[in-house]
This record gives C-alpha cells, sequence and structure tokens, in this order.
C-alpha cells in the first residue's frame, strides 16, 4: 500500500508543473517582441484589455516608428486584436 500511495504521490507531482506554468515575464515579452520587430525599447510594462492581462512592449524601429506589441501574460502568445 505504501508502495502504491508512493507511485501516485510521484505520479501526481510530475505532471502538476505543467498544469501551472509560469506567466511571461518582461524579459520575455521584450525578447518576443524585439524577434517580431528589432530595434530600441521604449517601454514594457503590463495593462488589462477585455478582461486579458498583456505585456505592452514598445519600441522604436531603426526608421524611428514606434511599434506597439501586446502578449498575454498567461500563455505568452501574441495578441493581434489589442490596441
Amino acid at each position: 500500500m505504501r508502495t502504491l500511495n508512493a507511485l501516485l504521490a510521484a505520479a501526481l507531482l510530475a505532471t502538476a508543473g505543467s498544469a501551472f506554468a509560469a506567466d511571461m515575464t518582461k524579459e520575455e515579452a521584450i525578447a518576443k517582441a524585439q524577434e517580431i520587430h528589432p530595434g530600441e525599447v521604449v517601454k514594457a510594462y503590463t495593462e488589462t484589455q477585455h478582461g486579458q492581462k498583456l505585456w505592452e512592449v514598445q519600441i522604436k524601429g531603426a526608421d524611428g516608428k514606434k511599434v506597439a506589441l501586446f502578449f498575454n501574460v498567461a500563455t505568452g502568445e501574441q495578441d493581434l486584436k489589442a490596441k
């Protein structure tokens, strides 16, 4: 019985990590934004739009134009609908 309990506990611990993935960090958002649009990071901060917590990363490109990219904090995916 102890062996069964130990195996069950080990299985639960092994699968629990993927269910509680960490939120995207500021550094990760900046790195991802610079992959998409190289340039100088002007600002990076969180905001909430339509009930979703987002990273907004503002980048000044080589042409001098500023671009804002948005990433979902929970998933790390780029949010193309955010403004």
